[in-house]
């Protein structure tokens, strides 16, 4: 071409220029010429052979690769690539050193299906100088995906994101496509904490980051995820989920620090405020509670539910109720919440003997609570005297829990025991809460003077069930003291004395009891000594007994009925006048309803010689006990 022959014409007369340039002629002899060993020569000689071989010479057409470039995005701008694609190849053919124009072959190739020839010419294009671009090397990158070259995929993957300085959201995406394939958990998760935030955290990527983080065990970067998710999109489901992880790590600090900056009554921030209150203890849970409901605005039912659960607690039952039936009725739709307002009023009302009303909310928590509250439900109605609901409950209970048996390939061996023991407490809790409405009702029967034969009857057999049950509570935890107790107190109703005292004893050794747990059980197993009056020495022990209860409970509510099983084991014993003593210590006004008080102080007085006082106070145990015989015969009457 012409050009290319003017530039070659041009260099020769350059060439031919410095030849003839006017510099001085050299004088023969000024300097010495240096010449060449063979050595040299040879050495000379292989450099220049390995110049030429380098560098072969390139014809080059840069006018014509301009115009054909023009051409091509002419024709791209048109949408006539099949044109375009023409005239890149062209552009590249009359400019072989173009690494610009090779790179812009290759891509047209892979764009057309071309693969291998695509990276043929990305590797001879990659070769060339020229600025090298994040775009052409993601191109190779992609190209030898598609051979499954993994390590040439891996290295030009990296030098393409170093590039575009991890701006590339496509190339991120591709490059975690990549990492999927060859399973690289530890890389991926790297990838994936920069491309998420530059897609809002969508949800898909978001749930294989959260998964690839809990198979590495990296619960520190989970809480992590979940609170940069919530400064990106503001979602508090995120903040809410970063707070439970707090939780779960045991670092309630950093939980309780975040809760404390929530103002709103949304129903994360009632969950997040919740789900600390839960780590602290009751003084300072309260405490918070207090302050996010009435000074930051977490105003919400279930918030101002723990408030009243922290005020039953604490002992300030009023408000406790106060807050509990504000909250319960705004509760619906939150049966969870709801339940605990149910919990804490069937407490609140069964202290207070309002049965009706504790009744009523049993209900509402066995309604809501897909009967695992069932047994609360059975023991409000024994309490409240109901036991024809109360029975049909606790017999369907006990057969459910004594037959209970897990779904065959259901539970796996891992959880099987911790079942199996969960059931067993289920099972000994219905024995436990069923013996005791056994033993209520036999009671019950037992002070009612008016009583036939047949309730009487009554009594002893429940109280004989009760025993069957008690024994087989006792064969599966022997170590339960309540329930031991239970069944010291009920062979002694049997008339099983030995067995009972037996019980007794083993209890009165224990150092579970509190000091007045401890007074009770003395003073019951010393007054049943008394009252049987087998022996002298059983007496006198059960005396001293008496006297260890009074120590416990020198100024406690059981001291008068304390002092009244004193008295009756001083009257046992014959020493008259002390009995008399201790029942002028006790307050009188306590004991108007109470018989055996009564029977005590008017066999004294009796005994006593004191005949007018005696008849006084037979008289006033005829009133209460119409058919006691001590009564009946001192004053004359006929049974």
């Amino acid at each position: 071409m012409r050009h290319i022959f003017l530039q070659w014409v041009f260099c020769i007369g350059m060439v031919a220029f410095c030849a003839c340039s006017s510099a001085p002629a050299q004088k023969k002899n000024d300097v010495e010429l240096v010449k060449l060993s063979a050595s040299d020569s040879a050495l000379v000689e292989r450099a220049a052979i390995a110049t030429a071989s380098a560098a072969p010479h390139v014809a080059v057409d840069l006018d014509a690769a301009h115009e054909f470039y023009i051409l091509a995005k002419n024709m791209e701008l048109r949408g006539d690539q099949r044109q375009a694609d023409f005239f890149w190849k062209q552009a590249y053919k009359a400019d072989p050193t173009s690494r610009y124009l090779g790179f812009g072959v290759a891509e047209r190739l892979a764009a057309a299906g071309d693969d291998s020839l695509a990276l043929v010419e990305a590797k001879k294009a990659s070769a060339l100088k020229g600025k090298r671009t994040a775009a052409q090397y993601a191109l190779l990158a992609r190209l030898y995906v598609k051979t499954g070259e993994v390590d040439s995929c891996r290295k030009y993957f990296v030098l393409a994101l170093d590039s575009s300085r991890y701006q590339d959201m496509t190339l991120l995406y591709d490059y975690s496509l990549f990492l999927e394939a060859i399973r690289d958990e530890k890389e991926l998760v790297r990838i994936y904490d920069l491309l998420l935030p530059k897609v809002n955290y969508i949800s898909t990527l978001f749930q294989r980051q959260l998964s690839l983080l809990l198979n590495l065990g990296r619960d520190s970067a989970v809480v992590e995820l979940f609170g940069k998710a919530h400064e990106v999109t503001g979602d508090k489901q995120m903040l809410l989920q970063k707070v439970r992880g707090l939780m779960a790590m045991k670092r309630q600090k950093e939980a309780i620090a975040i809760v404390d900056t929530l103002t709103s009554a949304k129903i994360e921030d009632e969950e997040m405020t919740i789900t600390v209150l839960s780590s602290m203890p009751a003084d300072s849970a309260y405490a918070f509670a207090l302050k996010k409901y009435y000074n930051d605005g977490v105003r919400t039912p279930a918030v101002l539910c723990f408030i009243g659960q922290y005020e039953y607690d604490i002992g300030n039952r009023d408000s406790a109720k106060v807050h509990l039936l504000e909250s319960v009725g705004k509760l619906q739709g939150q049966p969870k919440y709801a339940n605990r307002a149910y919990l804490g009023l069937v407490n609140i009302f069964a202290s207070e003997q309002n049965y009706t009303e504790a009744i009523k909310y049993a209900e509402k928590s066995d309604s809501v609570s897909n009967g695992e509250t069932r047994m609360l439900l059975a023991s409000v109605y024994a309490l409240a005297d109901k036991y024809e609901k109360a029975y049909p409950l606790l017999d369907s209970l006990m057969k459910f829990w004594e037959m209970w048996k897990p779904l065959p390939g259901v539970v796996d061996s891992a959880n099987l025991a911790r079942m199996q023991n969960e059931a067993q407490i289920k099972y000994l809790q219905i024995l436990d809460i069923y013996s005791r409405a056994l033993i209520g009702e036999a009671l019950d029967f037992e002070k009612d003077f008016h009583a036939d034969s047949v309730k009487k009857a009554r009594a002893v057999d429940n109280r004989t069930k009760a025993e069957v049950m008690l024994e087989k509570f006792f064969a599966k935890d022997s170590t339960y003291t309540r329930v031991r107790l239970s069944m010291a107190m009920n062979l002694e109703r049997l008339k099983q004395y030995d067995e009972s005292f037996h019980h007794f004893e083993a209890l009165i050794k224990m150092p579970e009891f509190s000091p007045h747990e401890m007074a009770s059980t003395l003073n019951y197993y010393g007054y049943s000594l008394i009252e049987l009056n087998r022996t002298p020495a059983e007496v006198e022990k059960g005396y001293k007994l008496v006297l260890e209860a009074l120590v416990l409970e020198k100024d406690g509510e059981a001291k008068d009925a304390y002092l009244d099983s004193k008295a009756w084991g001083l009257y046992r014993m014959g020493r008259y006048d002390e009995a008399y003593q201790a029942m002028q210590l006790i307050d009188h006004s306590k004991m108007n309803r109470d018989d055996v008080f009564w029977e005590h102080m008017a066999a004294i007085q009796d005994a006593l010689g004191l005949k007018k006082e005696a008849k006084k106070s037979y008289k006033t145990l005829l009133k209460l006990n119409p058919k006691h015989p001590a009564a009946l015969k001192f004053l004359g009457k006929k049974k």
